[in-house]
């Protein structure tokens, strides 16, 4: 399970994204591990695509879903550059069943996630791109799961999360941060830290905190290029 020690306690009603389903995106539901609860999903792109990216969302108990705006820009570049995508809400949260599975049963959500994209789109390559509690997610899957050739970490929150070593060494691909220079649960030098410890690039914007509200198509089309490769 991961660390929250440093997390206040979360809002009653928590403030949501309202819903966007963009253009050729199709719901749908996927399966949970057997005794797991099922989760919802939108999902785009053609059978043959060449690369599919699995998008993992902010900590649900704080306002996070797959409508989130750094994940649903994210997956905007991504469908202009010809890339499936699946992005889905973590039990619990939306239309998907259960309840918040404290970091463990969402990292079964994201494993799941990983498997429905992999049989979506059988001739792609898949990386994973999670933001904030979506990076300790994502990575943790990805590792689980071992389909995955690369993995970018979005303003993780490496005073919340732990990031354990064991993680990054199951995982053999490639990792790249993407931080904002005023992000309020990790600052410049825990990011290169954090970089070091797992051999992943770094990449600071300027101005911007960590829900990147100075940019978050730029900051879309910094990430995708490292996606797609």
């Amino acid at each position: 399970m991961p660390r929250t020690k440093d997390l206040p306690p979360p809002p009653e009603r928590p403030l949501r994204s309202p819903p966007v389903l963009l253009t050729g995106e199709a719901t749908t539901r996927i399966a949970g591990l057997p005794g797991e609860p099922e989760i919802e999903a939108r999902v785009r792109g053609e059978v043959d695509s060449a690369r599919a990216v699995l998008l993992c969302h902010p900590h649900p108990l704080y306002g996070g879903t797959m409508h989130s705006a750094v994940v649903v820009a994210l997956a905007k570049v991504l469908a202009e550059r010809g890339a499936a995508t699946l992005r889905f809400n973590y039990r619990g949260v939306g239309a998907s069943d259960g309840a918040y599975g404290e970091g463990v049963g969402e990292t079964k959500d994201a494993q799941v996630a990983l498997r429905s994209l992999r049989a979506r789109f059988p001739r792609a390559k898949v990386a994973v791109a999670g933001y904030s509690f979506g990076t300790w997610v994502g990575l943790r899957a990805a590792a689980l799961e071992g389909v995955v050739d690369r993995v970018a970490l979005i303003a993780p929150a490496v005073r919340i999360f732990d990031f354990v070593r064991e993680d990054a060494a199951a995982f053999q691909g490639r990792l790249a941060i993407y931080l904002g220079d005023a992000d309020e649960f990790c600052d410049v030098s825990e990011a290169e830290a954090l970089a070091r410890g797992l051999g992943a690039s770094l990449q600071v914007f300027p101005e911007n905190d960590h829900y990147f509200l100075a940019g978050r198509r730029k900051l879309a089309e910094a990430v995708v290029p490292f996606l797609m490769a």
